[in-house]
């Protein structure tokens, strides 16, 4: 027990010592500091704009007095990202930054002991520098004067030396853990404050350079230690780049304050009184305090003493105590006016403004330099007498720093409501202002209009139809006949490519009209418009974007191979490349090649129905309205996806993500069981690049699990499941038909043991129970649809189903094909089973695709191109079954066949037209303009089928339509027409009457 509290002894003084820092921090509920109200607003801010969906965070719409800033683009976002995580558990912005700067002092002390711990292997240097680190004026002058989150960079910093020195110190798989983390820790530090990358990252690089020559690195060890410095700036890219190429386009760095003013003499640095106010022009009337500290004065002294005892008598140092004294004083040179002419060359210092600033570096320099320094004292009672001596100077000599500054009772109700109190709360929140265009003539006000004119005010009227802090939407009238001018000016801050802003359903180009967007007038039609505007990402900014994420993808490529027990196969490549390319084909830009047909608002509303508590029997219906029921089970499978997405038709898109994954899976391996490893790969190759099968794996409706259940099929039958068989076999059934086509499959089965016939009646049976149900409920209504169905008289057209497999093979092969060619398709398929039949695994299958046709013929009516599905399965193993004979001749015709539907596949990608995501944006686009409306009605005017879906996405998106026939009537129409609004390639007719009553109310 007493080893154990010894070693822990450190760590427990720290804490307290930590503690009794801190405990001004939470003394009041919000106290008053230089920055302090800047940050509540940037941070009221910030959690607003998250909330609309906005990350990488860039725009803060609610300074600069609703027109907006790009605030986050160049100002330190760390602290308000951490506000936004801290904000879900506190529900208080306040306490969260109170949480904020505790923690940086906590984290920056602990990790400065770890650091110099492994750095010194001395407790009692590693416990008196990072004492040292705590207590220093400047220290607490961040949190408690200034409110600056250079607090957090020296929290941070320590961090990052830390993880450097335990990958210094690591070996073998470890050394690429640790390089990872001291490169995710030195991301954090590149945007937790832009002084850090000028003066920290290159004090970083340094002490790395010296490592590396102290320990006589290996190369490895060096190509890891800058690979992890350089991705520190690659992980920090998203915000580092934009801060530094779009600087241009703001004031930024045109406005500096008098820099040569604000220079504290050699006395204010030994002694100035501790103060709450700010640094004035000269030092006469300075408010507050640039003491470096009366400890690190101290110790200054001794390392001075000590390096020049060492130089006279040994002719030789410690590196780490010469490299911190002369960055010690490198830094105090920086601060005093002496430095001026240094300032004057090196035009970037002066973006510091004040000198005082690299009070910081000095105090972090003087920290470790006392560790260092006293683990180079081999006099134990001299180590302990200077420990004790600077750790209680250091904390005595702060004694009178560690309390904030309440707000003055004439001001402390303005944080009761902050958002409505406080002046500042809209302001640009920058001194100077210096955040808005570089062709502003400055801030807005809260009397900037929205939408504003050159000449004739009375020729528009708006009305907001929905603002947030990224986003809103107008209903705007226009009078061209009276207007004056060509544009219309926006009470939005201009910056080149943040603005998506939309006319009439139609994207337009906004252009800076003195630090404003503005529109041509040539956009808007003469009469009622309506105008949107989104903030996005600049090209920029999303170029940086992707440098960061790819620094972590190549992270956690490394990580991934590093930490394999195994080398990677040949095989295991392979396979990584099939799946790269089978989820590329189907994942990307998804949202946009999907439709949302009759099918599909279908199941949405049956999903939506069972979430509600109305439980199903009966699932999707054959052929349409005319037909019987099938089970509900896939309902019951889209309910999840509905369930997470609060009921959102994208719900699609998760269920057919979550679907080709499963199906990628489950196919390679039961396939390498049935067949062969190279067999499963082969198959997986051919469906994800095939168009055809491309084609029907981006559409969410019940035929698409088809393949699926094919294959658990086989396998079920291949190790004589018969009751899981014949479970499989209805649940088949239950998604589509189709699979009643496999029934020749379990002929051989059934012939080996009669007995499993029973089993798989029962498996059967068991999945059609729902049904049963129904029937039993509601008078054998579906029994009658079925019999009515298998029953129907009329003529037959046994050949009627040829035209439709013409259109399959010729969709599996991406190309026109004759009659000719799809017949010969079919009986090579079938040749080629034939000289297999012999094998258990392809004896079902030949005799189903002997079988297939002749039902077809028996239906004698046409059916669709989906009731084919289950063949490609076939077709995918004969292709894969014959790659694998390592034929050179097949192997060229299958090099080429893949050429040809890589290039097929590529036209999957396309967005579809009227899909969901376009229908959506229309249902979006009548959500915002009838929003507090008049009541209205709609009807359409478009090609056949055009009009589905629609109704759930209206429902969704909450527009509310009034079923009264006396109500004015909106139409859909498609193609558009000239007088309606248009949305992509749908336009929407609006009666004028409607219009005016709910248009024209004016609100400039």
């Amino acid at each position: 027990m007493k080893r154990f509290f010894l070693k822990f002894l450190p760590v427990i003084i720290l804490t307290i010592l930590i503690v009794w820092a801190g405990k001004g921090i939470f003394k009041y509920n919000v106290f008053s500091t230089h920055d302090g109200e800047h940050h509540f607003a940037r941070s009221f801010d910030a959690i607003a704009t998250f909330s609309e969906g906005n990350f990488p965070l860039r725009w803060a719409g609610s300074l600069n007095y609703g027109c907006g800033v790009p605030i986050y683009n160049f100002f330190y976002p760390l602290i308000y990202y951490f506000v936004i995580i801290l904000n879900f558990a506190t529900h208080n912005i306040f306490t969260a930054l109170a949480i904020i700067d505790f923690a940086s002092l906590a984290i920056g002390t602990l990790f400065f002991y770890l650091w110099m711990k492994k750095e010194t292997d001395s407790e009692l240097g590693a416990l008196g520098s990072a004492i040292l680190y705590l207590y220093a004026p400047y220290r607490f002058s961040l949190i408690f004067v200034r409110g600056s989150p250079e607090f957090i960079a020296y929290a941070i910093l320590p961090v990052v030396l830390y993880s450097y020195s335990l990958f210094f110190k690591a070996g073998g798989r470890r050394t690429i853990l640790y390089a990872l983390l001291a490169a995710l820790t030195g991301g954090f530090l590149t945007i937790s404050h832009n002084f850090t990358v000028m003066f920290l990252m290159p004090i970083i690089l340094a002490y790395l350079i010296i490592k590396l020559f102290l320990l006589r690195s290996c190369l490895k060890t060096v190509v890891w230690t800058f690979a992890a410095y350089i991705s520190a700036f690659g992980f920090g890219a998203f915000f580092v780049g934009p801060a530094v190429f779009e600087k241009g386009f703001t004031k930024i760095g045109s406005n500096f304050l008098q820099w040569r003013e604000h220079f504290p003499t050699l006395g204010q640095m030994i002694r100035s009184r501790w103060g709450y106010f700010y640094s004035s022009y000269g030092t006469a009337n300075d408010g507050m305090s640039f003491m470096l500290g009366y400890a690190q004065w101290v110790v200054l002294g001794l390392a001075a003493t000590w390096i020049a005892y060492f130089l006279i008598k040994a002719k030789k140092t410690n590196i780490w105590v010469v490299f911190f004294f002369i960055m010690s004083l490198a830094a105090i040179y920086l601060i005093l006016p002496w430095s001026i002419p240094v300032w004057e060359k090196i035009k970037p210092l002066q973006e510091i403004q004040f000198s005082w600033r690299i009070l910081g570096i000095a105090i972090f320099a003087i920290s470790a330099l006392f560790g260092f320094l006293i683990s180079q004292i081999k006099n134990k009672k001299i180590v302990l007498v200077l420990f004790i001596g600077v750790s209680v100077l250091a904390v005595y000599g702060n004694r009178n720093h560690l309390l904030p500054q309440p707000v003055s009772s004439e001001d402390i109700y303005r944080y009761d409501d902050f958002e409505k109190l406080h002046p500042h709360r809209y302001s640009t929140t920058t001194l100077g202002d210096d955040v808005v265009a570089a062709s502003a003539g400055g801030a807005c006000w809260f009397t900037t209009e929205l939408i504003s004119t050159e000449g004739n005010k009375n020729a528009i009227s708006y009305k907001v139809s929905e603002r947030g802090n990224t986003f809103g939407s107008v209903r705007l009238t226009m009078d061209k006949n009276q207007f004056v001018g060509d544009k219309l000016m926006m009470g939005l801050g201009y910056f080149p490519g943040a603005y998506r802003f939309e006319a009439n359903g139609q994207v337009i180009e906004s252009f800076d009209c003195g630090g404003l967007n503005c529109i041509s007038t040539l956009s808007l039609k003469n009469g009622e418009n309506f105008l949107s505007w989104r903030i996005k990402q600049t090209p920029i900014q999303s170029f940086f974007n992707n440098v960061t994420l790819l620094f972590l993808a190549i992270w956690i490529v490394v990580v991934f191979f590093a930490f394999r027990k195994k080398k990677l196969s040949t095989v295991n490549l392979a396979v990584i490349t099939v799946f790269v390319l089978f989820a590329f084909l189907r994942f990307y830009n998804l949202e946009k090649r999907i439709g949302f047909g009759w099918d599909n608002e279908r199941d949405a509303l049956a999903v939506k129905s069972i979430l509600q508590g109305d439980l199903k029997l009966i699932g999707p219906r054959v052929l349409a309205d005319t037909g019987f029921f099938l089970p509900p089970y896939f309902f019951y499978l889209l309910a999840p996806f509905y369930a997470l997405s609060n009921l959102s038709p994208y719900a699609t898109v998760y269920f057919l993500i979550f679907y080709n994954l499963i199906f990628f899976v489950v196919s390679f391996l039961i396939l390498k069981k049935l067949f062969s490893q190279k067999v499963a790969l082969l198959f997986l190759a051919f469906w994800a690049i095939n168009p055809h099968t491309l084609s029907f794996d981006t559409v969410a409706w019940n035929p698409l699990l088809v393949p699926l259940a094919f294959v658990i099929f086989l396998y079920l039958l291949a190790r004589s499941k018969s009751f899981l068989l014949g479970l499989v076999w209805g649940v088949g059934v239950s998604f589509h038909i189709q699979f009643l086509l496999l029934a020749p499959i379990v002929v051989p089965f059934i012939l080996k043991d009669k007995k499993r016939v029973r089993n798989i009646i029962w498996g059967f049976a068991l999945t059609f129970a729902p049904l049963v149900l129904f029937d039993l409920r509601n008078n054998f209504l579906n029994l009658k649809l079925a019999s009515d169905f298998l029953l129907a008289g009329g003529a037959r057209d046994y050949f009627s189903f040829l035209p439709v497999w013409d259109n399959v093979v010729a969709r599996t092969f991406g190309m026109p094909i004759s009659r000719l060619f799809s017949v010969f398709f079919y009986f090579l398929i079938a040749g080629v089973l034939y000289v297999w039949r012999k094998k258990p695994a392809w004896r079902g299958l030949f005799y189903t695709w002997l079988f297939f046709p002749l039902a077809f013929a028996f239906y004698g009516k046409r059916p669709s191109e989906y009731y084919f599905n289950f063949s490609l399965v076939i077709v995918g193993l004969v292709f894969a079954k014959l790659v694998s004979l390592k034929s050179k001749l097949l192997f060229f015709i299958v090099l080429l066949l893949l050429v040809h539907f890589g290039l097929k596949a590529s036209d999957q990608l396309r967005e579809t037209p009227l899909g969901l995501y376009q229908k959506d944006k229309i249902a979006q686009f009548l959500a915002k303009i009838t929003k507090d409306t008049s009541p209205f009605n709609l009807s359409y005017s478009v090609g056949l089928g055009q009009d589905v879906g629609f109704r759930y996405l209206f429902d969704y998106r909450g527009v509310k339509l009034n079923g009264n026939d006396f109500d004015p009537l909106m139409q859909i129409v498609i193609p558009p027409q000239k007088n309606t609004f248009v949305i992509d390639r749908v336009g929407l007719e609006i009666p004028k009457g409607w219009l005016d009553a709910n248009w024209a109310k004016r609100e400039n």
